[in-house]
């Protein structure tokens, strides 16, 4: 996934090296903004200061790029000035941000791992827990999961509800090359890649008006 995914935004994913040095993680962290940093100091595990710092770098630099200020918004979530708009995910050691100039814009990315039935019942739709029951208990079972679930956690991101909603309330279909929000396909486009073996991601962008 690339700069002009899912129509108009700019999208990056990477999996950061886990062994910088120490001039490397203070070259990273001078890139961050310096309201983050204690919140990136805090916390226990040192994939999750690279992660959360690795994206807190590239969501400044697209914002710098497009002119506009980042900062995290009361809801805790990053934010820029409007219209434009930003997101963030991270899972594992993979970090994506995504940054739409003129709308809404949400992204997640997750590693693709062992999905339980009661949380699949608790997640997914009718529609949706249909679809992953067509292929067998195990892997592939496991990565229709992950697609659904990055599709839903990119539109509850985008619209700023986040887990606060029910996500069986939103209905996605993944048959078709691209995820499809069922009931809001004119207002909500999503663009799905897998960047690694065993790696799910996928941006929501609100339409153009």
């Amino acid at each position: 996934m690339a700069d002009g995914a899912a129509g108009r935004c700019t999208v990056l994913l990477v999996a950061p090296s886990p062994t910088l040095s120490v001039g490397q993680w203070r070259a990273l962290m001078a890139q961050v903004p310096a309201a983050e940093h204690p919140r990136i100091d805090g916390l226990r595990r040192p994939q999750d200061r690279l992660n959360s710092a690795t994206g807190w770098q590239l969501l400044h630099r697209l914002s710098r790029s497009h002119g506009t200020t980042l900062q995290r918004g009361a809801d805790g979530r990053p934010r820029c000035t409007p219209p434009a708009d930003v997101s963030l995910s991270h899972s594992g050691s993979w970090v994506g941000v995504a940054l739409c100039p003129d709308g809404r814009v949400g992204i997640d990315v997750e590693t693709v791992r062992d999905v339980s039935p009661s949380l699949a019942r608790r997640a997914l739709s009718t529609h949706e827990l249909s679809w992953i029951h067509q292929v067998p208990p195990g892997r592939s079972r496991d990565h229709r999961f992950f697609r659904l679930w990055t599709a839903k956690e990119a539109f509850l991101k985008a619209t700023g509800v986040g887990l606060t909603s029910d996500p069986r309330s939103v209905t996605i279909d993944c048959t078709a090359e691209e995820p499809v929000l069922l009931g809001q396909e004119e207002a909500w486009t999503f663009s799905a890649s897998a960047p690694a073996d065993g790696v799910c991601a996928t941006v929501c962008v609100e339409r153009a008006p």
